[in-house]
């Protein structure tokens, strides 16, 4: 007979989404603070990115440098692309708002976006649905 081993208390450490976990590995954020920041988030109903800018507790700067890194997307600029020039109708401007993202262009079959957070599957997830296309992150 198979016994089971169940667990007496709380792992210490929880599952942080990708974004946490970068700049937990990159050493500009703290594992407790990286925490605090991800229930704050998910208690105020709001992304962990506004959170953690919001409490200056990394840089945005330094944020998009780290991202670039862990993750091997380009770091682009946003004050330096003309807006009108970007395509129309891609995208729901709905979804583009909800997921801060950019559409910057599309080839063949698949859109490239902006994102500030190259980790949110459930963005790519909701952009191919909504699209039937596939997503490259920049």
């Amino acid at each position: 007979m198979a016994s089971f081993d169940t667990p007496t208390q709380e792992s210490s450490t929880m599952a942080l989404p990708g974004l946490a976990r970068a700049l937990v590995a990159a050493g500009k954020l703290g594992q407790r603070a990286a925490e605090d920041l991800y229930k704050k988030a998910q208690s105020s109903r709001s992304s962990f990115i506004a959170e953690l800018t919001g409490s200056g507790a990394v840089s945005a700067s330094d944020m998009a440098h780290t991202m670039s890194t862990a993750f091997a997307a380009p770091l682009l600029d946003l004050d330096a692309i003309d807006a009108e020039r970007l395509p129309k109708g891609l995208l729901d401007p709905k979804i583009c708002a909800d997921y801060r993202i950019v559409v910057l262009s599309k080839r063949n079959n698949r859109l490239m976006v902006a994102t500030a957070d190259p980790a949110d599957l459930g963005a790519a997830e909701k952009i191919k649905f909504a699209t039937q296309m596939g997503v490259d992150w920049v």
